[in-house]
């Protein structure tokens, strides 16, 4: 197809909103919708190719995937193998062996099927991983394998005008399955072609039904178009359930400005047009740099994330200069084939072998590579456990008589220090990790749904037996529960239902663990401590990253605010049942959070195990917190 300006312009303007939004640049909260942006270019660029052939007579389907492999694999490859150097002399080995397992998915172009099972695009855990933005790139190429296949059939088969009429038909239903299924299943939606494939189509759509447009039309279209695609990234946010029907803003505004095809300011700007150039191989580099900050805990310094915006456009020309530009067309459709996508599988079979041999001989890295990840159990008391048939055990900590009852999910054992630390007698810590503190729920995960009932179930009943008038402290990750956008396993929904609105969710919600709570009461005194504040990634593996790459470090830290925004319903459910059920509540938030920030270290030593268990460090910031306890013994 003939080169377009205008189109470039809009490479250049999805890959900087989507640039700005990964590096939390105030005002583009929705830059996400840039890769909607780069759907709908890839599908108009596609069916021109595709229709053009087939309307010619000379498509040839070896040629088609030649040219893709050729445009893609290249650039892709180079920051894998980048990225394998890099892993195998900075990461530890459970992070080298992750990265080593998405570079293989990446390049055979199925990392949205294992980010899918993952959680959330948005989701903290996900944004660790050094190949995230892949997603997109395995979406386009399964894409570009099915789609040129389904219109040679339709073509054949109908003809021009009833093809045309039917891939609408297609991108309609694809619509419809992406409104229904972002409301479902959100994660599924996101990341998988059925549910995205309308926006290429939607390109795919501007192609086949071409429009006549007086000069004034065509600025009118232009200007709606990027006011459309600015709105989506001004007003959405990862609060928003996406795609859905909230992506028909950018991919409409897409659309019209591919309609408009002017020669205006926008179209014939040099940095655009330069930007639009490398817009892919920017995209590629970006997103390591990104979570490399992140890890580190700088990502919300405004000074690194400068340095390391300007850093992806430098690597970005860099790897179009160095690679994309050098890649030379080959006009055997078979031997491109075969070199380019033979390039991906080498690396893909580095990968492998270098999983297997760090696997088998974790001494061939270097030294440094791993630092000590702090002890998860504590040396401030001694323990004695014993399994339960819920795939958990019960523990007596400490010695003599019991004076409390620390019940929950893996927080009431992570902060079982900060009890004793108070406690001059034995503890029971019943925990069961993944358990939210309810009695009548259900989890995504059936498994875990069942363990979890019964664990809950069985101590209830326990504690309405024995033990009576000692004190129940009760801990929970609540924001992990009840927090739809993960859509995993440790979801809870209430009476099965679940697509429930937030409101009644929370209603329902705070219910149930009232009921709960209170069911506890009955027959013992009753702390409930609000969430623990979780960090957004490792703390002592971003303390590492900086220390190893940085040569200093410096305290991680997460704003008061997001942990308060996080544990809103989890809050608001403790202070109703706190009311109900005359239980105190107790808050570790002035023990970890001082001046408006929660720490993750302090003083360069970690204060958690990886992002959300404390260790014996954190606890000793509680100390003091849970004196109340025994002293109202």
């Amino acid at each position: 197809m003939q080169f377009r300006n205008n189109i470039n312009a809009l490479r250049a303007l999805a890959v900087i909103a989507v640039v700005l939004f990964h590096f939390k640049i105030d005002g583009f909260n929705g830059g996400f919708t840039g890769v909607d942006v780069f759907f709908v270019i890839s599908g108009f660029l596609m069916t021109g190719i595709i229709f053009g052939g087939l309307r010619e007579g000379n498509f040839s389907l070896l040629a088609f995937y030649a040219s893709r492999a050729r445009r893609i694999i290249p650039a892709l490859a180079v920051m894998c193998a980048a990225l394998i150097v890099f892993g195998f002399v900075y990461l530890s080995l459970d992070d080298y062996r992750d990265l080593l397992r998405t570079v293989k998915s990446s390049l055979l172009f199925m990392s949205n099927v294992t980010f899918a099972k993952g959680g959330s695009y948005f989701d903290a855990p996900l944004h660790e991983n050094w190949l995230l933005h892949t997603w997109s790139l395995s979406v386009e190429w399964q894409f570009y394998i099915l789609y040129p296949v389904i219109l040679m059939g339709l073509f054949k088969c109908l003809g021009d005008r009833l093809a045309r009429l039917v891939l609408v038909a297609l991108g309609a239903c694809s619509l419809i399955a992406s409104v229904v299924v972002t409301s479902t299943h959100p994660v599924v939606a996101f990341y998988m072609l059925p549910t995205r494939a309308w926006e290429m189509i939607a390109g795919g759509v501007v192609f086949l039904f071409p429009l006549v447009l007086s000069r004034g039309v065509k600025t009118a279209f232009e200007v709606v178009g990027l006011a459309l695609m600015l709105a989506g990234v001004y007003l959405f946010s990862e609060q928003d359930f996406w795609p859905g029907y909230l992506a028909i803003v950018p991919v409409l505004g897409t659309a019209l400005v591919i309609y408009a095809n002017t020669n205006s300011a926008f179209s014939s700007n040099r940095v655009l047009q330069f930007t639009g150039k490398i817009s892919y191989s920017v995209y590629l580099w970006h997103w390591p740099i990104v979570v490399f900050l992140y890890t580190c805990g700088l990502l919300t310094s405004s000074v690194h994330a400068a340095w390391a915006i300007l850093l992806s456009f430098a690597l970005g020309a860099l790897s179009y200069y160095a690679v994309e530009a050098r890649v030379k067309k080959i006009t055997k459709a078979p031997k491109a084939i075969f070199k380019y996508g033979g390039a991906g599988l080498a690396v893909v079979v580095v990968a492998a072998i270098t999983a297997s041999m760090v696997k088998d001989h974790p001494e061939l890295r270097f030294a440094f590579a791993d630092q000590g990840q702090p002890a998860y159990t504590s040396k401030l008391y001694t323990q004695e456990c014993y399994p339960n048939d819920f795939g958990a055990a019960d523990c007596k900590l400490g010695s003599g008589k019991v004076a409390v009852i620390l019940f929950g999910d893996s927080h009431a054992q992570s902060t079982a220090a900060a009890v004793q630390l108070e406690n001059k007698n034995a503890a029971l810590s019943w925990a069961r990790g993944g358990c939210p503190t309810l009695l009548d729920f259900q989890m995504q995960d059936k498994e875990l749904d069942s363990k979890c009932r019964g664990f809950n179930q069985l101590k209830v009943a326990a504690l309405k037996e024995s033990y009576q008038g000692v004190p129940v402290i009760l801990f929970s990750r609540t924001a992990l529960y009840s927090d739809h956008s993960r859509d995993n396993g440790f979801r809870v929904y209430l009476n099965g239902d679940k697509s429930q609105d937030s409101q009644s969710f929370a209603k329902d919600f705070t219910a149930e663990y009232t009921k709960t709570v209170c069911a506890i009461a009955e027959q013992h005194p009753v702390f409930i401590v609000r969430p623990i504040p979780e960090m957004p990634f490792s703390v002592y593996k971003g303390l590492s990253l900086q220390s190893r790459i940085l040569g200093s470090s410096s305290d991680i830290t997460v704003p008061l605010e997001s942990y308060e925004k996080r544990t809103q319903l989890a809050n608001t459910a403790i202070d109703t049942a706190a009311a109900q059920c005359h239980a105190k509540v107790l808050d570790p938030v002035p023990y970890l959070c001082p001046k408006g920030q929660c720490m993750g270290s302090k003083g360069g030593v970690p204060l958690y195990f990886d992002d959300n268990h404390l260790v014996d460090s954190g606890n000793e910031q509680l100390r003091g917190l849970f004196r109340q306890v025994f002293g109202a013994i």
